[in-house]
């Protein structure tokens, strides 16, 4: 079993308490395999039972086998150089791709890839991070010939998704799954026949109740949720596979190639 993957799957339907122990366990698993469970109660603030009635929860004997599981799935160590600025932005890279990379289905992207084809339109909502993460998948569909808007704005979101039909495809982002401007937009174009994608960090959160298909990415706060980098790169890097699959099709790929020649020959 993949410890971190267990807890990520499972991290909405943890107590406040389990999921402060989860987040500490997430961004500080080298200190954990040297810290017993008195002294880490202390370090978050709650008891010994409740770490252990949590590491039973995510399928562990007790402590102790939760520590060894964790050792277990320890990624490769980066060697650090003068600046160690730099091999912790390659760590944090690499882990969030092999994390996503183990919880991305294949099918599930070929599915959405079948979708993105047949839609009459194609909305993505998103706000802040996700927003922009929206912008740049609109700006890649637009350049293969789709009718694609994304909308960032709450109350164009709700007046779209007030609109749509069965012709069309949204999709919501929101790593956390619970942006709730996001959630109520996705729900009522779901209910007026529109096909809904969401991408999130959370299997069985609020906006994958509104979700035909769904995807599930590495949430980066399980590395550090303290440092500035790309918050949105399990994402991206999940466009990039829906991107690449879709430049398959001959027509699209065609299409992209001239968006790029109008562009070159415009300067």
């Amino acid at each position: 079993m993949d410890i971190i993957y267990e807890i990520q799957r499972i991290y909405n339907s943890f107590s406040d308490k389990e999921k402060s122990i989860a987040d500490y366990i997430m961004q500080n698993r080298e200190s954990i395999k040297n810290i017993n469970i008195t002294d880490l109660a202390k370090v978050i603030g709650t008891s010994g039972a409740t770490i252990t009635r949590f590491a039973k929860k995510i399928g562990c004997n007790s402590f102790v086998d939760m520590k060894i599981m964790l050792g277990s799935n320890k990624m490769e160590k980066v060697v650090e150089d003068d600046d160690e600025i730099f091999s912790y932005t390659y760590q944090y890279y690499n882990e969030v791709i092999e994390r996503t990379k183990m919880l991305i289905d294949k099918r599930t992207i070929f599915k959405v890839v079948d979708e993105l084809k047949k839609a009459r339109s194609i909305y993505i909502y998103g706000v802040g991070s996700s927003g922009l993460t929206g912008k740049e998948m609109m700006q890649r569909l637009l350049r293969m010939g789709f009718n694609v808007h994304c909308i960032s704005d709450s109350h164009m979101m709700i007046i779209n998704s007030s609109i749509v039909t069965n012709n069309d495809l949204v999709i919501g982002i929101s790593i956390s799954g619970e942006t709730v401007e996001v959630i109520h937009s996705l729900r009522r174009a779901r209910e007026n026949g529109a096909k809904t994608v969401c991408i999130t960090s959370f299997e069985e959160s609020s906006i994958s109740k509104y979700s035909d298909i769904e995807f599930t990415v590495y949430n980066p706060k399980f590395i550090d949720k303290n440092k500035f980098i790309n918050s949105q790169f399990s994402v991206m890097y999940l466009l990039d596979l829906i991107s690449m699959v879709l430049l398959k099709d001959e027509e699209l790929n065609k299409k992209m190639k001239i968006t790029i020649d109008a562009i070159i020959n415009n300067y």
